[in-house]
């Protein structure tokens, strides 16, 4: 009993002197961004505009400013669109299960049980894919694939699945280990996609309109636009704020708002745009209709113009 109690105490203690080393290297970055690239921009990342106001600030030196034109929510310091792309490219970029690539061992005993129970069990995701009514042998384009996890799990579901990961050796390990079809130019597959997925990539992006324009010239006329991400809704912040709040930071620069998916939707020629929170009720994807906005992950459906 004596035992249990000193392992949790330490738990406890090793968490908090963790979460407290990761404090000090926020502020540190923060402050070295805002002493490297001068006055804090607070020019929009996706529209290019001025007008934006203060959410809220993290720890003093950072902020979540909402677009007034576009309605997107961002972080300030911004991040350099090269320093970005270095970061994710080489695999600076670590978030546990998303990134870390298993061991032979690790991986035997995922592919057996088809990522049942695991944090990437992507079986709610391929719920929706086929209550949004695409069929077995629909080709799927997963942009921002990691090390494959979701392009298998797709694939085995019958899909046919493309994976693009801009992180050389998640995509070597997706190709090599999980015989994913990696593509390392999305332009092969320009209009001949059924379906552009990409979960939780959006808000990593230093221009989330790249995302849009991948989407509009890979989809064929018809085909359908899937997007996951943590959910930016103010139904959401005003029901549960402090998880809001800690979705954004120094990995996560952009908070997606649905005002923002509506009208970027829109002007990149997309039609029938709905917007759905977890838990994603098939029902409303399968007529494409909004669903409740007050859950933690954000799902945006909308099919291009043919």
């Amino acid at each position: 009993m004596c035992s249990d109690h000193q392992n949790t105490q330490a738990s406890r203690t090793n968490s908090r002197h963790n979460t407290m080393i990761r404090r000090i290297h926020y502020l540190i970055w923060a402050t070295m961004q805002s002493l490297r690239f001068g006055a804090v921009k607070t020019t929009c990342p996706a529209c290019g505009e001025s007008n934006s106001r203060i959410v809220r600030r993290k720890y003093g030196v950072t902020a979540l400013r909402e677009c007034g034109h576009c309605s997107i929510r961002f972080r300030t310091p911004r991040d350099a669109p090269a320093t970005a792309d270095t970061f994710y490219a080489d695999e600076v970029y670590k978030q546990g299960f998303t990134t870390d690539l298993p061991s032979n061992a690790q991986l035997h005993s995922m592919l057996q049980s088809g990522f049942a129970g695991t944090e990437r069990d992507f079986s709610g995701y391929i719920e929706a894919l086929q209550a949004s009514g695409l069929a077995a042998g629909a080709r799927i384009l997963d942009f921002g694939c990691s090390w494959g996890y979701g392009s298998w799990q797709m694939a085995q579901a019958g899909f046919d699945v493309f994976a693009y990961e801009i992180g050389r050796e998640r995509a070597r390990y997706a190709r090599d280990k999980l015989k994913c079809k990696v593509v390392e130019n999305v332009r092969t597959l320009d209009r001949t996609i059924d379906c552009f997925f990409s979960a939780h990539v959006i808000e990593h992006l230093t221009d989330p309109t790249r995302l849009f324009d991948e989407a509009r010239q890979t989809l064929r006329p018809g085909g359908l636009f899937f997007c996951y991400c943590p959910n930016g809704a103010l139904e959401r912040e005003e029901k549960h704020c402090s998880d809001y709040h800690r979705n954004w930071g120094k990995v996560h620069p952009l908070m997606i708002t649905p005002a923002f998916m509506k009208r970027e939707m829109e002007r990149h020629g997309f039609t029938r745009c709905a917007l759905f929170s977890s838990p994603v009720d098939s029902a409303a994807v399968k007529a494409l209709t909004d669903g409740k906005l007050d859950g933690a992950e954000l799902l945006v459906i909308a099919r291009k113009q043919g």
